[in-house]
């Protein structure tokens, strides 16, 4: 026992002799334990950087807006920019005077109305020049050409317009006619030409505009001894004079005012018809979806008259989209 207890003491005693704090080189306390041995002591001494804990996301809502996005590079806004036609404008008000070519397609149920004008001033509201229409309906192929001058609230144009009917033919003279009556094979196929001049004007009024039309139409290239039924004006006529009086009220409607729907009535008079006047009513509307394209319907039926020609004698070819472009 005595011997087991005095070998352990000497092995105690032979450790402490070993261990640095016996030699007198134990590190000091600020040096870290990874410091380089062969540093200088007082780089050693140097405190090694504590890393900073991790933030804790907080769930409190956020105070303020939100921050604004990070700006695009110039790379990637001048490729956006390429997308976007820098000319385009709301309305055909937009833009200076200029020399232009100007295309207007209406097309609706068996009909196809395209247009083409070449002038001066902004297409479609301010402009002076030329106007070339050829036509195509259910009922013959047309072609009209002549001068336009349209103003603020005002329009006047003069030209002739050529129809060749697919159908209808000149017709005997009759007190009245039927619509069976316009196909009479009895004379040849009906191919006129009419030389016309319109005045078309508005004034605002309220919330909308009056308007008012007035035009006279000499009808030419019908035999002797015939009648006609003249195309555009829908209404038979015992050549060449015929006369055409329509006025209404339309109500503006849209941010810009560029919708429409009212009320308009028509009179029309052949001088050399003992039954000379026809009259018609009813309603109209334009809605715009772009200055390009817009919604058009006319619904003018036929109240009075001499003959009998149901919806060929209203004015019932305006139902379709219009379709316009102009060179900037």
């Amino acid at each position: 026992m005595t011997r087991r207890l005095g070998f352990g003491l000497g092995l105690a005693a032979l450790s402490f002799a070993w261990s640095p704090a016996a030699l007198g080189d134990e590190a000091p306390a600020n040096v870290p334990v990874n410091a380089p041995v062969d540093a200088p002591a007082d780089a050693r001494a140097e405190t090694a950087p504590v890393a900073e804990p991790a933030p804790v996301a907080s769930t409190s809502p956020p105070v303020g807006p939100p921050a604004a996005p990070a700006p695009a590079d110039a790379t990637d806004a001048k490729s956006s920019d390429a997308l976007v036609d820098p000319t385009m404008r709301r309305s055909w008000w937009e833009g200076k005077d200029r020399l232009f070519f100007a295309t207007t397609v209406d097309g609706g149920y068996l009909y196809v109305r395209p247009r083409a004008s070449f002038g001066y001033g902004l297409p479609f509201t301010r402009w002076f020049g030329v106007d070339v229409n050829p036509v195509a309906t259910g009922a013959g192929l047309a072609a009209y050409g002549g001068l336009r001058l349209s103003l603020p609230h005002f329009d006047v144009r003069v030209g002739s317009r050529y129809f060749s009917a697919f159908q209808h033919s000149y017709l005997p003279v009759k007190d009245n006619y039927g619509r069976l009556d316009l196909e009479n094979a009895a004379l040849d196929r009906a191919r006129i030409v009419t030389h016309e001049v319109e005045l078309d004007g508005t004034v605002p009024v309220g919330p909308g505009e009056v308007l008012a039309l007035a035009s006279g139409s000499y009808v030419a290239n019908v035999p002797n001894g015939a009648y006609v039924f003249e195309e555009t004006l829908k209404v038979v006529v015992n050549p060449p004079l015929v006369w055409r009086l329509r006025g209404g009220y339309l109500l503006r409607l849209g941010a810009y005012n560029q919708h429409s729907v009212g009320f308009v009535a028509d009179v029309l008079n052949v001088p050399r018809r003992e039954s000379d006047t026809t009259v018609r009513a009813g309603p109209v509307f334009r809605v715009v979806l772009s200055r390009h394209f817009e919604v058009r319907g006319s619904f003018v039926l036929t109240v009075w008259s001499p003959d009998r020609l149901g919806l060929s004698g209203g004015d019932f070819t305006e139902l379709g989209v219009r379709y316009r472009w102009a060179t900037e």
